[in-house]
């Protein structure tokens, strides 16, 4: 539940402002909090595919049982929110993070499935095949802006403390032997952490004589660099393009991270009685705790704004492969702008309500977000002084 609640804390409170409004006016002061938040899940809630630690069974429970495990399921959350500080072109930037990408065959989601709610197996083979990637991070970031006639920019530079991270890959094969009673699971595994939640393997100092359960010594922490672009044109006063692109290049890395490399060798287990089964993972490799350097996936949004009569709107946004685009119309009064729209891969729809100084955007294919397998959440507000 903690875990649901940082991550509901992170989607509710984060993103908004669209950092491509570069609002600019020499001399004068502005602090803005603004917020972005996309999260995107083939087969589960978002809320809860993305609550901390990937809870597996219930991706499992959710999952149909697939012929063809080879295709793959995925799933996405990248979320930033900033306080900003602005004088003419500089700003200074207090920014949290909160990121997490993952793939995953059905039938890995299945197998852990059924060990969970005690099921028999209903084939002979399952193709286990689990990645995941995850920040959390804070920081502070500097940012220079300007224009050139109908041409905006914005370059951010940002630095990170990680709070936690997961940097991993399972690879392997669940076989149920030829007697029928008896089983193997083997794979390959490579999976860098702040905390083992596969092989629960223990973190604490070391000591002489060796303290019992105690399986290593390695750091949890870690620092990053990123850098956000941000591009602007008009081409006149109705129509606007605009481009904003995350973490164009990051990197994170970490001195004495904990580290697991090598192989499941678990074989000649046998089925309990009534079919069902628990699979206690053998593990043959080493920990070669040390360095590790991870990046993640740019992301990448372009909108175009303009006037046909009535606003129209619509934005393509890239991630980790996934390739989101967006269509919808708008409605002016006085200074306020309404929105709705409609996001085709994610069958999705958007309401946007946007004033100079706040705005609020929210996008899901359903009204029970608890439920939802997309939210989008924009918030943002600027004060000028």
């Amino acid at each position: 539940m903690k875990n649901y609640g940082y991550l509901i804390i992170k989607i509710c409170a984060l993103l908004a402002t669209s950092p491509q409004t570069f609002a600019k006016d020499n001399d004068k002061y502005q602090l803005s909090l603004s917020a972005e938040s996309f999260s995107y899940s083939e087969i589960m809630p978002v809320i809860q595919t993305f609550g901390g630690v990937i809870p597996i069974a219930k991706i499992g429970k959710q999952a149909s049982f697939s012929e063809s495990p080879e295709k793959g399921r995925h799933g996405l959350t990248h979320n930033k929110a900033y306080l900003e500080a602005l004088y003419n072109n500089w700003s200074f930037h207090l920014t949290t993070r909160y990121d997490y990408v993952i793939d995953f065959t059905p039938d890995a989601a299945q197998l852990f499935f059924l060990d969970r709610a005690e099921r028999p197996v209903d084939k002979d083979e399952y193709t286990i095949y689990f990645k995941a990637k995850h920040i959390r991070a804070n920081g502070i970031g500097f940012a220079y802006q300007n224009d050139y006639g109908n041409f905006s920019y914005k370059v951010l530079a940002n630095y990170w403390n990680v709070g936690y991270m997961e940097d991993g890959e399972l690879n392997g094969t669940f076989l149920v032997n030829e007697d029928g009673d008896s089983f193997e699971v083997t794979g390959d595994i490579d999976y860098a952490y702040y905390k083992d939640v596969v092989l629960d393997r223990k973190n604490c100092p070391r000591t002489d004589p060796p303290k019992a359960g105690c399986h290593g010594a390695w750091q949890m922490d870690g620092t990053g660099v990123s850098l956000d672009l941000f591009l602007a044109y008009r081409f006149s006063n109705d129509w606007r393009i605009a481009l904003s692109v995350f973490d164009a290049y990051n990197k994170f890395k970490f001195e004495r991270l904990g580290k697991t490399i090598g192989q499941l060798d678990t074989r000649n287990e046998v089925f309990n009685q009534d079919g069902t089964f628990s699979i206690n993972p053998s593990f043959v490799g080493s920990y070669p705790d040390g360095k590790h350097q991870l990046s993640v996936s740019t992301q990448a949004k372009a909108r175009l704004d303009g006037k046909w009569h009535i606003p129209i709107w619509s934005e393509f946004y890239v991630s980790d492969g996934q390739a989101i685009p967006s269509f919808g119309i708008g409605y002016d009064v006085e200074n306020w702008r309404l929105e709705a729209g409609y996001q085709f891969t994610t069958q999705a729809y958007i309401f946007a309500i946007k004033h100079p100084i706040v705005h609020v955007t929210l996008g899901s294919e359903t009204t029970d977000l608890v439920n939802a397998k997309t939210i989008t959440l924009n918030f943002g507000i600027n004060y000028q002084f």
